[in-house]
């Protein structure tokens, strides 16, 4: 059909116009006469023409009974959906409103039967695909011309949502309800609007299916037409509105046009309503139904009553706690109260009407949900994975009243189910693309199915409402966050406080990301499906009663100042910047265990109520610590040995931070019960020289959720007794403690500290730069790129951490590893040329003149050449990733790249690293380097010269943590980042080379200027 009229509007109204009063000749003919004689095509008005068919009587009379036939007869631009009255009989016959005749239709009813087959606006059904713009092609649904009004239906008490969860719950509901289910509430129930946005008409067209990729079988079996003769399998062009197929498309009237259906239209409820209608959808329905409230409207109630006459003063309307709705996110419960970030919330609002996709209008597209059926939920939380669920939350049901079983598990943990099932696109969902229908993991959600015979043979039947369709599903679908490693955390009651910090962001994931109160969506992070995790969750009790040692109260070095933090769960509703649990300070004592139940409380002054910003103070203290334990207790596995879960032969594993997780002691047993692990705190207090304060964490529980057990899993989860901890001592300190514990390790620690700024700054400015123009600030950063650890304070590159202490200076952020080469192997580099601090300074002193500032010609380069080449010396024994000594072997290199650089290449010089059983090897860049004097960054087995790591007690698999403070110390209250890295000594003679010698030797590399000049150039420090 060629396109005539896309809306009636001016152009129809003009033809009406020029009919009656101009006599302008139009004609196709010569002989037509435009003011004589209307197009053949052009009819009455839409109540004179449906009048003068005489099969739409009933529709006559709905026209008539609501005072709509003015409209109808004289004005406007409309199209009417109309169905035939042996349609109306064939209604009367069986409807789901009880009614068998036109005389038993309400008011509202009429209205629902008129207003919801109408569009205020003219179209033939080529144009209805069309949207503002015009867009072809693009439309899947109209506004209708219903109204909040036309239907505000009485729900007496016992109709409305009843909360069955108990009160004396640790983690209660938000009872909205009650007031009104209360026997004594005046009315005994109340008028509400089911969403008092317009609800629209969805329609089926080719034109938009073609557009989408939508097939005929797709909406053959959305609409259940599959099995019955209105099938449609092929390619035939057919219409559809709702359920009910246009017969008889554009029949042309003067004030618009009427298309016949071959049944009545009943504009269907929302999909929250459509699922509580459906019979076999009870239990689901019941638990949507636990994220909604009644929200008085005063519009609302105003327009209702100038239309109807009701004894109430009030009219609600039914809202969804949702992510998105009709007002955004809501903000406020009925009471006007906040609802706080922690509260959970359903990803959309189910009953909004005019329901609209992100970054798209209403009028394209619409949701889709696939809600298990009322046996799939009973066979799921008695049977199958919600089983403990039920046990955990109803450990004292007998199960004969599933629906009050259900309503005792937390709306967190429902959440998580409902979420999963509720998906934002019709369009993307349609059987057709079952494959590409995508869970809250963002994994395929129906891979289990081989085809789509199979994935339709799941659906017991499909609902089509107003705003969306619902797939009524013959089983459950299992969301990620209970079957990932995070699931039996979020089942169990003594977990809360774990579960609290992993779920913590959960409010922040779709926007608003900055006001997360840890940002770190620990949650999200555990959903990743394909990857495999050991997650150690310690128990709610062994957070309260042996706490948290408070790494940055050590940093001030005052005995008096350390501390611990017993943290416990809370009921409190997060509002704003808030992590809803309790921290209290005790005072940590050196030679004693940590004992909540026992010691005595800092008091209110040093604690962190549930409720608390965690921006600042000892909120930002709390937020610190939570962040802290989730980070330390999640071992993400990667490749080569241990790549899925804790192996024997591995006792050395990383956290998601990058500090390391010691398994003490194997289990035998299948959950892991049995396991001991241990952090860098554990290991630091369990070899100090206090014995009372020794303390282990013990695997109490397991659970396997990896992919081999379940099905779709991630990984195991362990309840330990109590948190392990990462170090609180850093780089510095572990050095210079090997130094004094172990002599022969004492050189490149005295090396890396009072090489500083190279030499004496003074020193080093005269000698090098006092002519080159620096600013003060571009000399201060300049100089940073001659000393290993950063400045303690404030200032240009300054970094604040514990007294008397400093930091790595070029460590970011991530793990590390460490070489220390013995006082004999740095005496035996030293013997083939490389410079001491005192050769440089003396160097210098012999051919720089202070008074007149100069070089003796060509030294200057020669000077530059040895600085470099002993901080490159220096830094190349500092590399990336963090390696153990632990008891299985590699097959191939680990490369890792160095903190030396090569500006030739711009790269960092790379380390390979190999494990053996009971050892560590480290290859240089001698094992890299090519016969042409090129690093291939690939180790060569020819050249390969093995540097092995010392297996003495003592001297390998050190650990430290390189922790900046927000303040200085003695007012610090969090730390800003950290860095974690593990230290082993190498044995004899042995380091590491950034180069192969020239010749043998290190000095040959400043034999001349031009020599000098070309290695500065290559290997000169960056940063």
């Amino acid at each position: 059909m060629k396109n005539r009229f896309c809306r009636m509007g001016k152009q129809l109204l003009g033809v009406a116009c020029l009919l009656s009063t101009c006599g302008v000749t139009y004609s196709c003919s010569d002989d037509y006469d435009l003011d004589e004689t209307k197009p053949s095509f052009l009819g009455q008005s839409i109540y004179d023409e449906l009048n003068a068919r005489g099969n739409f009587k009933t529709v006559i009379r709905l026209i008539d009974d609501l005072g709509y036939k003015d409209v109808m007869q004289k004005t406007g631009s409309k199209t009417l959906f109309v169905a035939n009255d042996e349609s109306y009989n064939q209604f009367f016959s069986s409807n789901s409103w009880g009614v068998n005749s036109y005389d038993q239709l309400s008011t509202n009813q009429k209205r629902l039967l008129l207003n919801g087959s109408m569009l205020n606006n003219a179209y033939v059904v080529e144009m209805l695909s069309t949207i503002q713009g015009p867009v072809k092609n693009l439309c899947l649904r109209q506004l209708s011309a219903l109204s909040a009004t036309d239907s505000v239906p009485f729900f007496k008490a016992e109709d409305l949502p009843h909360n069955l969860n108990k009160p004396t719950s640790e983690t209660p509901d938000k009872r909205f309800w009650d007031r009104y289910t209360n026997p004594g509430y005046p009315g005994k129930g109340i008028y509400m609007a089911l969403d008092k946005t317009t609800p629209m008409m969805t329609h089926f067209l080719q034109a938009q299916m073609n557009e989408k990729n939508i097939t005929p079988s797709d909406i053959s079996f959305i609409l259940n037409l599959d099995g019955t003769d209105k099938a449609w399998n092929d390619n035939k062009n057919r219409s559809f509105v709702y359920d009910a197929e246009i017969t008889t498309p554009d029949v042309t009237c003067l004030n618009g046009y009427f298309h016949v259906l071959d049944k009545v239209l009943v504009t269907p409820g929302n999909m929250a309503e459509e699922i509580r209608k459906n019979p076999d959808t009870k239990l689901f329905s019941a638990m949507l139904d636990r994220f909604s409230a009644p929200y008085y409207d005063a519009t609302l109630t105003e327009e209702y009553k100038a239309l109807h006459s009701i004894q109430a003063d009030s009219v609600f309307q039914k809202l969804y706690i949702a992510q998105r709705g009709q007002q955004g996110s809501l903000a406020k419960d009925p009471d006007g109260e906040d609802l706080g970030s922690s509260v959970s919330r359903l990803s959309y609002d189910p009953g909004w009407n005019a329901y609209s996709v992100d970054n798209s209008t209403k009028e394209q597209d619409m949701a889709a949900m696939f809600v298990p059926n009322d046996e799939a939920m009973r066979k799921y939380f008695l049977e199958g994975t919600g089983r403990s669920l039920i046990e955990n939350y109803a450990p004292n049901s007998d199960h004969s009243n599933l629906l009050e079983d259900l309503y005792q598990i937390p709306q967190n943990i429902m959440v998580k189910l409902i979420n999963n099932l509720m998906k934002e696109s019709f369009n993307s969902t349609v059987p057709s693309k079952y494959l590409s229908v995508m869970n809250t993991a963002q994994d395929q959600m129906f891979s289990q199915y081989p085809d789509v015979k199979d994935y339709k043979a799941a659906i017991e039947k499909v609902l089509v409402a107003n705003n969306g369709v619902v797939y009524v599903m013959k089983d459950m679908i299992t969301p990620p966050d209970f079957a990932s490693v995070s699931g039996p955390v979020l089942f169990d009651q003594g977990t809360r406080v774990m579960n609290t910090a992993i779920h913590a962001d959960d409010g922040h994931i779709t926007s608003d990301y900055a006001n997360a109160p840890l940002r770190k969506f620990y949650s999200t992070y555990l959903l990743a499906m394909q990857s495999n995790f050991s997650l150690f969750v310690p128990v709610d009790e062994g957070l309260a009663n042996t706490g948290y040692a408070d790494p940055v109260s050590f940093a001030a070095g005052n005995v008096t100042s350390y501390r611990y933090w017993s943290l416990t769960p809370s009921n409190v509703t997060a509002k704003g910047k808030v992590v809803p649990v309790v921290a209290k300070g005790y005072r940590y004592e050196r030679d004693a265990q940590m004992s909540a139940k026992t010691d005595r409380p800092l008091g209110t002054s040093t604690s962190s109520a549930a409720n608390d910003n965690v921006g600042s103070g000892f909120g930002a203290t709390k937020a610190q610590i939570l962040c802290d334990m989730v980070d330390q207790h999640i071992v993400v596995h990667g490749s080569g040995n241990g790549a899925e879960s804790i192996e024997p032969n591995q006792s050395y594993y990383l956290s998601r931070s990058g500090a390391p997780v010691v398994v003490v002691t194997h289990s035998n047993k299948s959950d892991g019960t049995g396991m001991v692990v241990e952090g860098g705190f554990q290991r630091d207090v369990n070899n100090d020289r206090y014995p009372n304060n020794n303390f282990s964490c013990s695997v109490i529980k397991g659970f396997d959720q990896s992919r081999a057990s379940i099905g779709y899993g991630n990984g195991h989860t362990y309840f330990l007794d109590r948190p392990m901890q990462p170090t609180i001592n850093n780089v510095f300190t572990v050095l210079k403690d090997l130094a004094e514990k172990n002599a022969e390790y004492s050189k490149f620690f005295e090396l890396c500290s009072s090489f500083e700024y190279g030499m004496n700054e003074d020193e080093l400015k005269a000698a090098f730069f006092e002519n080159a123009g620096l600013t003060d600030n571009q000399w201060t950063t300049e100089k940073q790129k001659y000393a290993i650890f950063a400045m303690n304070g404030s200032g240009v590159g300054a970094r604040l951490t514990a007294v008397n202490t400093s930091l790595v200076r070029f460590f970011n952020n991530y793990r590390y590893t460490i070489f220390v080469p013995t006082n004999d192997a740095i005496t035996q580099a030293e013997s083939l040329g490389l410079p001491t601090i005192e050769s440089i300074k003396a160097y210098v002193k012999e051919n720089y003149t202070d008074n007149n500032k100069t070089w003796k010609e060509g030294t200057q380069d020669k000077a530059k050449a040895m600085i470099t080449c002993l901080v490159d010396f220096l830094k190349y024994h500092f590399c990336d990733q963090s390696y153990f000594v632990d008891g299985y072997s590699d097959n191939g290199y680990n490369f890792s790249q160095s903190a030396c650089s090569d500006s030739k290449t711009n790269t960092f010089i790379p380390v390979a690293v190999r494990h053996k059983v009971g050892g560590l090897q480290v290859f240089d860049a001698r094992s890299m380097t090519n016969n042409a004097g090129v690093n291939t960054g690939a180790v060569i087995e020819g050249n390969a010269q093995a540097i092995n790591v010392s297996t003495e007690e003592g001297a390998h698999n050190l650990f430290a943590r390189d922790y900046e403070l927000n303040d200085e110390a003695t007012k610090a209250r969090s730390i800003k980042s950290s860095s974690y890295a593990v230290l082993h000594g190498l044995k004899g003679q042995d380091f590491l080379l950034f180069k192969t010698l020239t010749g043998g030797r290190f000095d040959k590399d400043w034999a001349t200027p031009a020599a000098a000049r070309a290695f500065v150039k290559k290997f000169g420090l960056k940063k």
